[in-house]
C-alpha cells in the first residue's frame, strides 16, 4: 500500500530557543501531525536553527504519538476540535498534549516510524504546509 496523509493539523511555531540573551543562535520548533492511511498518527517537530538572524539549517524528528505505558496505560495524540484563529486554544491544545508525554523509561517497546512514512510526511510537509500558518484538523 502507498502511504499518503489523510488528515493534518499544523501548529506552526510553538516554541523558540534558547532561552538566555547572551547567545547568538536560536532555535523555532514548529510542529504538526498526520495521520496515514497505514492508521498510524505521527508527531513531525520540524526545527530551524539560526544564528545571528541567519538560517543555518533545519531538522525533522519524526514520532508515533501513541504510547503503551510499562503499567498498561495508553497515551495518545488525538486531533482536537480547536480552530486555528483561536490562537490561545490552540496552544492549549498543543501544551495539554505535550505535557502528557511520558518519561522516555516508562514507555514499554519505544518504537519509530519507518523510512517510508517518514518520507511520506517530509514530502507532503515541504509540498503543502506553511510552517507559520495554524490549520485547523484537515482531513483529505
Amino acid at each position: 500500500m502507498k502511504l499518503k496523509v489523510v488528515r493534518y493539523k499544523n501548529y506552526g511555531c510553538t516554541m523558540t530557543g534558547p532561552a538566555d540573551n547572551e547567545s547568538d543562535w536560536e532555535n523555532k520548533f514548529y510542529w504538526s501531525f498526520y495521520e496515514l492511511n497505514n492508521g498510524n498518527i505521527i508527531c513531525l517537530n520540524y526545527t530551524e536553527n539560526w544564528e545571528k538572524n541567519k538560517f543555518i539549517d533545519a531538522d525533522y524528528d519524526y514520532s508515533y504519538t501513541k504510547y503503551e505505558l510499562k503499567n498498561g496505560e495508553i497515551v495518545a495524540y488525538e486531533f482536537g476540535s480547536v480552530k486555528a484563529n483561536d490562537i490561545n486554544a490552540m496552544s492549549e491544545e498543543f501544551y495539554d498534549w505535550f505535557e502528557s508525554l511520558p518519561p522516555y523509561n516508562q514507555v514499554k517497546n519505544s518504537t519509530h516510524p519507518s523510512l517510508e512514512e517518514k518520507k511520506c510526511i517530509k514530502t507532503f510537509f515541504e509540498k503543502h504546509i506553511e510552517k507559520d500558518t495554524k490549520t485547523n484538523t484537515i482531513f483529505l
